[in-house]
């Protein structure tokens, strides 16, 4: 896939690994227990490596692999551009609920618990805005398809990504906006280094 060299350039440790033979993923899927598609449906990337449910990922769905991968590919740059913030931005504020465990240092700390409900999570949802925009803009490309917005709104307000935004109406109209911008040819210079990476 010339997607995948064009990451490969970019991310010269970028790599496939299969989730079921992953002790990490094992681990997190133990974690993220609200998430019970977590090892069979969703890719996770850690730095350039791309973890996927099994390995030969997706050999019968090509435009499916091209739409997910540009996705991953969004995070992958992110990391690089925010460096270890990104993790720690990513996971905020849930990433905060450890510090519970200092309570008996300062009482109040135990307020960090709270911190680990499933209340908004801005970072999360605007990295996230940013990868579906291109796998919404990839979809466009190649298939001149346009996306399903419920399926839209519902990754970002259930627990695929722990309620990380609970505003449907909100997603909706921002992701309408972002098709038309992609219509338009009207790209940010990362959408235009993968749309040119697709060969489009």
């Amino acid at each position: 896939m010339g997607l995948e060299r064009h990451i490969k350039e970019e991310f010269p440790t970028f790599e496939y690994i299969d989730k079921r033979n992953s002790f990490l993923m094992k681990c997190l899927s133990k974690l993220l227990f609200f998430n019970k598609e977590f090892m069979t449906r969703y890719i996770t990337v850690i730095g350039a490596k791309v973890y996927v449910p099994q390995i030969p990922w997706k050999p019968n769905a090509p435009y499916t692999a091209c739409e997910v991968m540009a996705h991953e590919w969004v995070h992958m740059k992110d990391g690089k551009t925010f460096g270890p913030l990104f993790k720690f931005l990513y996971l905020f504020p849930q990433i905060l609920a450890p510090l519970a465990l200092l309570a008996f240092w300062k009482w109040w700390m135990v307020f960090f618990i709270l911190c680990a409900a499933p209340i908004p999570a801005p970072f999360r949802a605007w990295f996230e805005f940013r990868a579906y925009t291109v796998s919404i803009a990839v979809r466009w490309w190649l298939l001149q398809q346009e996306p399903n917005p419920e399926w839209l709104t519902k990754q970002f307000t259930s627990s695929s990504y722990y309620w990380m935004l609970p505003a449907e109406k909100f997603l909706k109209r921002k992701f309408t906006e972002e098709l038309q911008r992609i219509k338009e040819d009207d790209l940010k210079d990362y959408e235009k280094e993968i749309k040119s990476a697709l060969k489009i």
